[in-house]
């Protein structure tokens, strides 16, 4: 039974000492110290930004999903043309341009196969093949692109409504 333990004790000694043996010491840290003069003075004044920043414009097909502030997203589908149609809720009519949608402070402005999202200096556009449709409280999205479609259905907030302006209206 000594020998057991002999044995053993060998073997933990044995592989302490080549571990020892292998493992390299690491590099000690070293630093430098650097000697300054001076005296310490005030930060140095930056020039005031005296151009107002521009409003972000550019096309967007997530645009209505954005602003959550004007439309809460509900539900949305892809797929074919057909399969997304068959997902648009009930009783939704296509918004016939040019028309005004208003929704807390936001305006989308439904062009033929497309719409502008006004807010602010902010204008984006919604890029076509885009069809929108509302029930009153709601407003969706169809957008086509290629062999595929997308459906977004938006709550609106604020005193949301649809209004319909003239063909002479830009």
């Amino acid at each position: 039974m000594l020998r057991y333990y002999l044995v053993a004790m060998l073997l933990v000694v044995g592989s302490l000492v080549v571990a020892a043996h292998f493992s390299r010491p690491a590099k000690p840290i070293e630093t430098a110290s650097v000697q300054s003069s001076g005296t310490p003075s005030a930060p140095r004044a930056q020039a005031t930004f005296t151009v107002p920043p521009r409003g972000v414009h550019g096309e967007a097909p997530w645009a209505l999903s954005a602003l959550p502030e004007c439309f809460e997203q509900e539900a949305e589908a892809h797929g074919p043309l057909a399969f997304v149609r068959a997902h648009l809720p009930a009783g939704m009519h296509a918004v016939i341009a040019p028309s005004v949608l208003d929704a807390a402070d936001c305006r989308v402005r439904v062009l033929p196969r497309t719409g502008v999202v006004e807010r602010g200096t902010e204008r984006l556009v919604i890029p076509p093949k885009a069809t929108f449709f509302t029930d009153g409280r709601r407003f969706a999205l169809i957008r086509q692109t290629g062999t595929t479609a997308e459906l977004r259905v938006y709550h609106l907030f604020g005193n949301g409504q649809v209004t319909f302006v003239s063909t002479n209206e830009r």
